[in-house]
């Protein structure tokens, strides 16, 4: 059995109208302020002909609105002229032509568009429904505009028509598209580009072709036929698997959080490959996974296939999980990465998959990274205050939530475990990533990843180290130092180690029994800035120590 279902859009509201029977698409060019008469174009004479009027729409033909192109009108230049009343009489009406134009090219690129901010240049579409094959195409049948960097009126072209068309195979799992030319068929687009990893061949896949069909859906391509295509697609599905009711993502197809269109088409490409459970195989098609050599096979009729995924990635089945499970799939990545992490308690599991922004905290860590710093963490806090850090918001200097520098700072926690000091370590499994241990981190980060660079300091340089009420005013003797210093203040001046061996500055540090206590940066014989822990200003007997150390080596403060 075969279904063929037409649309057309509507001269008159520009929404897409099914019609009973396949109809001869007429091209026409309504009056408007700038076209006084109404145009048809002619197919037998090839030609546009003025009408009074519009005929109406017969069984066998349909009328479609031609619109005009907009094409924004260079504006004119006139060399030496600030005003306008400078100009000459020719060059004057040279820029009343351009108003002009411009005041035409405002008019068509409001025209241009239809009221979902899509081209009218979609003219019409077909759906043709094979039922016993579980085949669905979708044609969309267009206006074919020629590229041109000036304006014209739309009689002034000759309306060609042109078809593109995306196949949806239920029992292969397949989907091919000819739009713009592009064949997806895992051969053509989606042989492994340079610097990609060919095991994660369908990982690649799975995300060009999610960003090519959210394209078509959220900028070409009209929701109305997406729709109508979308339900039929489902009925496919559920004859393929057997079950009870068509699959879907939701009750309502997803909402595209930047556009707040439905994502029909993305949605119909997913459940064409896993129609029995289409969300479980966005998460199949993670790079994560592919990096973990997680593989699963599974048979797309088999109805029972999360069942199976939760068993071999050691996720335990209960209500909430699936509840949370059909809100956002991510968590499975996030029980994944806490599982693997050591957790066990099944609360904080709930507290993480219950809630969206526990999820994509968790989920935006470095996966690696996670699982490092939570078995460190839970062996010696345990699991509570382990989960109590990584939920831990941090915030920039605007106040707004920074989850990169968390992110970063732990990756870093990872990568340099070994050469962290024992003191930074304690600090971080206590306080968590903060902004100062992030500091810190990122000074280790430095000196393990730069070659140590030696200081040479001028004579006048040398006379600003001294010793004043048991405080030693020092200069640093490298860019290793430097970062010893920065691990111990919190702070980044560790970044100062090629300023330093400029001399466009220099770095004093101060200490009080063998402990780091002030970092100063000096320019000549001013003094920038002066700051002890964590970037805080000094104290009391902190400021009576510089002070005098100021007095000695006549330096100024430069607030």
């Amino acid at each position: 059995m075969q279904e063929t279902i037409y649309f057309y859009r509507n001269i008159q509201t520009s929404d897409f109208v099914m019609a009973g029977a396949e109809k001869k698409i007429i091209p026409v060019w309504p009056k408007n302020e700038y076209s006084k008469s109404n145009y048809i174009y002619d197919e037998s004479e090839k030609k546009w002909k003025a009408e009074e009027n519009l005929p109406g729409e017969s069984e066998d033909s349909v009328f479609v609105e031609f619109v005009e192109v907009p094409i924004r009108p260079k504006r004119p230049q006139f060399e030496g002229v600030d005003v306008l009343e400078d100009l000459s009489s020719g060059e004057m009406q040279d820029y009343l032509d351009w108003r002009e134009k411009l005041k035409r090219f405002v008019f068509a690129q409001r025209n241009f568009c239809d009221n979902e901010g899509l081209s009218k240049n979609c003219a019409g579409a077909k759906i043709l429904v094979d039922y016993k094959s579980l085949t669905l195409k979708v044609s969309f049948t267009s206006f074919d505009r020629a590229k041109r960097k000036w304006q014209i009126s739309p009689i002034d072209e000759v309306p060609t028509l042109k078809e593109e068309n995306i196949f949806f195979d239920m029992k292969k799992g397949s989907v091919f598209s000819d739009i713009h030319d592009l064949i997806y068929n895992g051969k053509k687009i989606f042989s492994p580009a340079r610097g990609e990893k060919k095991e994660n061949l369908p990982y690649e896949i799975h995300k060009k072709a999610m960003h090519f069909f959210r394209e078509l859906e959220t900028k070409t391509l009209p929701s109305a036929i997406l729709k109508a295509s979308h339900e039929k697609l489902g009925i496919l599905a559920q004859k393929y698997t057997g079950l009870s009711a068509a699959p879907s993502f939701h009750d309502s197809v997803l909402e595209d959080k930047n556009t707040g269109k439905k994502r029909y088409l993305s949605e119909m490409y997913i459940f064409t490959k896993l129609p029995c459970e289409p969300l479980l195989y966005g998460i199949l098609m993670r790079e994560e996974l592919y990096d973990m050599k997680f593989h699963f096979k599974y048979n797309r009729k088999d109805t029972k296939v999360l069942n199976r995924f939760l068993r071999k990635a050691h996720i335990k089945n209960y209500r909430t999980l699936r509840k949370s499970f059909s809100e956002n799939p991510q968590v499975l990545l996030s029980y994944m990465r806490l599982h693997d992490g050591g957790f066990k308690d099944i609360n904080l599991y709930n507290r993480v998959i219950e809630s969206e922004d526990n999820i994509n905290e968790i989920n935006h860590f470095d996966r690696k990274s996670l699982v490092f710093f939570c078995k460190k963490c839970i062996k010696k806090r345990g699991e509570i205050p382990c989960m109590n850090l990584l939920l831990k918001k941090t915030y920039d200097e605007d106040g707004d939530e920074d989850w990169y520098e968390k992110s970063d700072a732990m990756e870093m926690f990872a990568r340099y475990f070994n050469h962290l000091p024992e003191e930074l370590v304690k600090d971080i499994l206590e306080d968590g990533f903060t902004k100062f241990n992030h500091d810190a981190l990122s000074n280790i980060s430095y000196q393990v990843k730069n070659k140590n660079i030696v200081f040479k300091y001028s004579r006048e340089q040398e006379k600003l180290e001294d010793d004043i009420d048991g405080f030693s005013f020092r200069l640093p003797k490298d860019s290793y130092q430097l970062c010893e210093i920065g691990t111990a203040l919190h702070n980044c001046v560790a970044s100062y180690a090629e300023s330093v061996e400029k001399k466009e500055c220099t770095i004093v540090y101060v200490q009080k029994d063998g402990q780091y206590k002030i970092c100063i940066e000096v320019r000549e014989k001013e003094i920038l800035q002066e700051r002890i822990d964590r970037n805080a200003s000094p104290g009391t007997e902190e400021n009576s120590v510089l002070e005098k150390w100021h007095g000695r080596h006549a330096l100024r403060s430069v607030k």
